[in-house]
């Protein structure tokens, strides 16, 4: 995929992050995990994460297909969407797949699951997980696809004052920044960059790579983006 055997970048990536020395509790998958739609595909997914033997949460992104995802990726460690609660937080994966878009969005269905979740482990300090931004990256093209209601998900989110963070895929690039006390964060793919600010569809120089996050028991987060090496 644009020159990048993209099996090897994210073999090489999880390689690498299991040989940092911190064994993760779980890895969030944050969608788009694959390209061609493919039953092979999610089996080869699943083939380098399952021997892990750690939670594996995975959200579908625009170009996965929610159905084979399900039907793949039914067994432990894999969970498609719901929620993970650990030690002293609450992870919730909310899909903004939208079938024949590019773009997200997330249902009104998945709006009531995530207001019933926060609601039943309010004492829990809570990352939201999603594929689509909901907040501009400064990008004109990569904006326009991006999720397309999210006051739906600030209306929830500024409701309830346990949730921490928001964190998701789709940009291909890495972001960090502060809405009204809560984390908003990007983590970069395991292939591919897209190029920050561009108007124009780019790519950057910038290597595969991951985001590791550390969930402190006051609340805090911990995060730094590995490259490829």
């Amino acid at each position: 995929m644009r020159g990048v055997v993209t099996l090897n970048t994210f073999q090489g990536v999880i390689e690498q992050a299991m040989a940092d020395g911190r064994k993760p509790d779980a890895i969030v998958a944050t969608g788009d995990l694959v390209q061609d739609e493919t039953q092979a595909g999610y089996k080869q997914f699943k083939n380098v994460l399952a021997p892990l033997g750690i939670p594996v949460l995975c959200i579908p992104g625009n170009h996965d297909a929610p159905d084979i995802m399900a039907n793949v990726l039914n067994t432990t460690p894999f969970q498609l969407n719901g929620s993970y609660q650990r030690h002293d937080w609450s992870l919730i994966m909310l899909s903004s797949f939208a079938r024949g878009e590019e773009g997200g969005y997330i249902s009104a269905s998945e709006l009531e699951r995530l207001n019933a979740t926060l609601h039943k482990h309010r004492t829990l300090h809570t990352l939201i997980c999603l594929h689509h931004q909901p907040v501009p990256m400064g990008s004109r093209w990569l904006d326009k696809v991006a999720l397309h209601n999210p006051q739906d998900l600030f209306n929830i989110v500024d409701a309830a004052p346990q949730v921490r963070a928001l964190l998701w895929g789709h940009v291909h690039q890495v972001s960090d920044q502060l809405r009204n006390g809560i984390r908003l964060m990007s983590s970069p793919s395991t292939c591919s960059q897209f190029r920050p600010y561009s108007d124009d569809f780019a790519l950057d120089d910038h290597p595969p790579g991951f985001r590791w996050l550390e969930l402190l028991p006051d609340g805090t987060i911990n995060s730094e983006v590995k490259w490829l090496v």
